[in-house]
């Protein structure tokens, strides 16, 4: 199986709700073989169940474990609806792939199964051991539907969101860019690869850029002895017949095919290789919630805290320059990836442009760029003081009286109400 292949394939698992709970379904129809075969070996006699008491429990749990699932899925596919009306549609994903809901609805179609697998086998003498383990089922099941009421109603919350988006993010960055900033001044920019001998288009259909192999394709540009540029930028969405690799240099042999297998595509970002994608989602909620609509800024107060965060590990980090070397120390792959700028725009500038007429939101802002400047080295501090005077127009423009404009040109924790001591 070959790279692109083994990433969608893991996608598709991580990213499908169906896949745990039909395998429960499975695992329970083999319990309930095993705990019948034991029960029969055993003749395990504790409650001493009836014939007819013991087809009425367990037929009435059947039915019960099969309704307990619809209502499960309703509560969530509502719970979602209400979550992407005011959040954003792009929560859909992480909702379905988290594992706390695929192992509710695993307990929940495992109960159900091993019932339905009794129910039709209850004959005299009765199994008295496959009928206490489907009430001991059914116990545990209620217990974690009590549980996941709970759950799902916290993890809907914006707050919750971001900080289980943040704890993918940190883990994304600690992948993507394992080295921390080293002082880079002086050194000499990249030299221009000069023109394309050899353009490779994408000849399948539309999809986003989800990921590429990175040591795959060096060692298969090392092979050629080539330089190879990939086109589109993780997250790009890439149209049927638009360049998808450039061969810059050698790679007369070079397999097209072989070299698209090094590309994986979809019809949605995801966060593999895509660290702006939950800056993106965490600005999207930001900016719905300061919507005239909702006009909810204490929501996007709580999208900078966590974006501040992810920002300071950015900054700390060597973004890179698009390059990836051989273990000679030979350049043999270019490729296209966002910059500190980069980031720090999408992060704050969404947000300023649709908050600037809120104190709440400039003064938090305020602190997030000041903060940022305090901590970061002087490499990243450029962006940071352009997006300072953007704020400063932006306040200017938007609070023509001068006590207003005198509070949002100071900062602010919490927007209002939490400033520190100097």
């Amino acid at each position: 199986m070959d790279w692109q292949r083994r990433y969608q394939l893991r996608n598709q698992v991580e990213a499908s709700l169906w896949i745990v709970p039909v395998l429960a379904g499975f695992a329970a129809v083999l319990c309930h073989r095993l705990v019948w075969a034991f029960d029969l070996w055993t003749r395990w006699r504790l409650f001493h169940y009836s014939l007819d008491g013991a087809r009425s429990i367990v037929g009435a749990i059947s039915a019960s474990m099969l309704t307990f699932i619809v209502f499960l899925m309703s509560m969530i596919l509502i719970a979602l609806q209400v979550a992407v009306g005011q959040l954003t549609p792009r929560i859909i994903a992480f909702a379905f792939s988290n594992p706390k809901v695929k192992w509710t609805l695993a307990m929940f179609t495992f109960t159900y199964m091993f019932s339905f697998s009794a129910q039709g086998r209850i004959d005299d003498p009765v199994p008295q051991l496959v009928v206490l383990t489907t009430l001991l089922l059914t116990l545990a099941s209620t217990g974690v539907f009590l549980y996941f009421i709970d759950f799902m109603g916290k993890s809907m919350r914006p707050v919750s969101i971001c900080e289980k988006l943040g704890g993918h993010c940190f883990a994304a960055i600690e992948e993507m860019y394992p080295a921390a900033l080293a002082d880079r001044a002086g050194t000499a920019p990249p030299a221009d690869p000069g023109a394309a001998a050899r353009t490779i288009t994408h000849p399948g259909p539309a999809g986003v850029i989800l990921s590429f192999d990175a040591q795959g394709l060096v060692e298969l540009a090392a092979r050629q002895d080539c330089l190879i540029q990939v086109v589109p930028q993780v997250g790009d969405f890439l149209p049927s017949g638009e360049p998808l690799f450039r061969i810059l240099r050698g790679g007369a042999g070079l397999d097209a095919a072989e070299l698209r297998r090094k590309v994986a595509l979809g019809p949605e970002r995801t966060i593999h290789q895509d660290v702006g994608f939950v800056l993106r989602i965490m600005v999207d909620i930001a900016i719905k919630a300061l919507s005239p609509a909702i006009n909810d800024p204490t929501t996007a107060i709580a999208c900078l805290d966590h974006l501040q965060m992810l920002l300071r590990r950015l900054g700390e980090r060597d973004l890179g320059e698009g390059r990836l070397k051989d273990r000679e120390g030979n350049v043999r792959v270019l490729y296209a990836a966002p910059s500190w700028e980069d980031y720090l725009r999408l992060a704050v500038c969404e947000i300023r442009q649709c908050g600037g007429n809120s104190i709440q939101v400039v003064r938090r802002l305020r602190v997030l760029l000041d903060t940022l400047l305090e901590q970061l080295p002087e490499l990243r501090a450029g962006e940071l003081r352009a997006q300072l005077d953007l704020l400063d127009a932006a306040v200017a423009r938007n609070f023509p009286d001068a006590g207003d404009r005198d509070l949002g040109l100071a900062g602010d924790y919490k927007g209002i109400g939490g400033r520190r001591l100097a």
